[in-house]
């Protein structure tokens, strides 16, 4: 992986130029460590995750589950400029259940997203 791939991946920031499954995987790292860092629990398990869009305009997808909650699913975009967002009403900020499920189906479903 180039070094301008994973400084993008690691900041957040659009991964344009870099293979595609390279930065799929790094949007994926980078997601997964945001939804980590959101929850603060260590024994929280990804499921499903899935990156749809494009490397400037994309996110991940997917599901978390920790000991305290159940399974529920998330959305981290590629870019940073939202987000990211946990089904129950985390996130940055916290978004309700209804423009959650709006934001699922637009931006994972319509996108892609297959679970």
């Amino acid at each position: 992986m180039t070094t301008v791939c994973r400084y993008a991946a690691v900041a957040g920031l659009a991964l344009t130029g870099c293979d595609d499954a390279e930065w799929r995987g790094r949007a994926t790292a980078a997601a997964e460590q945001n939804i980590d860092a959101m929850l603060a629990d260590p024994a929280a398990t990804f499921s499903r995750v899935q990156v749809t869009g494009d490397g400037q305009t994309g996110q991940t997808c997917g599901y978390v589950s920790t000991a305290s909650r159940p399974t529920a699913r998330f959305i981290a975009y590629i870019d940073g400029s939202a987000g990211p967002y946990l089904e129950g009403g985390l996130g940055k900020p916290a978004m309700d259940e209804q423009d959650f499920e709006a934001a699922w189906q637009a931006d994972c479903v319509r996108e892609g997203y297959r679970p």
